[in-house]
């Protein structure tokens, strides 16, 4: 038996391009949405934005596009995931030390949570663990999509865009830090 989007709660974790990508295609598939990112602001009142807590625990699908750096290692660990309801998905498409793997396991095991899906993991060659891919609750995929033609010619020409704005004397877009930029022509 299959499960209906519209109707149902979006968790994004991590509001940057992707997720502000994402927003207004779940939003249209008749889900709404919740952004839990200390660092963003949302300005569509349709989107809630809410602390990590109250996202994991009331989304049906939680997907993860966090940044990851020393504060967001395992940010999805056991804690994290007692907080989800037990039909919820959870879906890790950022970069795999977000999540602790064995307590991922652990869930998916004890139906704690409903499944998993990623396309990023721990292992040396960044594919989730074997541990975790042979769980029939989880879809595990390569991360090809930076390394096909077309994504690889979109990323150089935007490099090569926030590098002619710096020259400029200009903010680049997507400038994570804006509010800091000190650089005069």
């Amino acid at each position: 038996m299959g499960r209906q989007l519209a109707g149902s709660l979006l968790g994004i974790i991590g509001y940057g391009s992707i997720g502000r990508a994402l927003a207004p295609i779940a939003k249209a598939l008749g889900m709404a949405v919740l952004v839990a990112d200390p660092f963003a602001t949302v300005d569509d009142a349709t989107i809630e934005h809410v602390p990590l807590e109250h996202l994991l625990g009331r989304a049906d699908y939680v997907i993860c596009l966090a940044v990851a750096n020393e504060q967001t290692e395992n940010l999805i660990g056991d804690t994290a995931l007692a907080r989800m309801r037990p039909h919820a998905f959870f879906i890790n498409l950022s970069r795999g030390n977000l999540v602790n793997e064995a307590a991922l396991v652990t869930a998916l095991r004890e139906n704690r949570i409903a499944g998993a899906a990623m396309d990023v993991g721990r292992a040396r060659d960044q594919m989730p663990s074997p541990e975790l891919t042979k769980l029939p609750n989880v879809i595990a995929t390569p991360h090809i999509g930076g390394l096909t033609p077309p994504a690889i010619e979109s990323q150089s020409l935007e490099t090569v865009r926030q590098v002619q704005a710096i020259v400029n004397g200009e903010i680049p877009a997507g400038a994570v830090n804006a509010e800091h930029w000190t650089r005069h022509p």
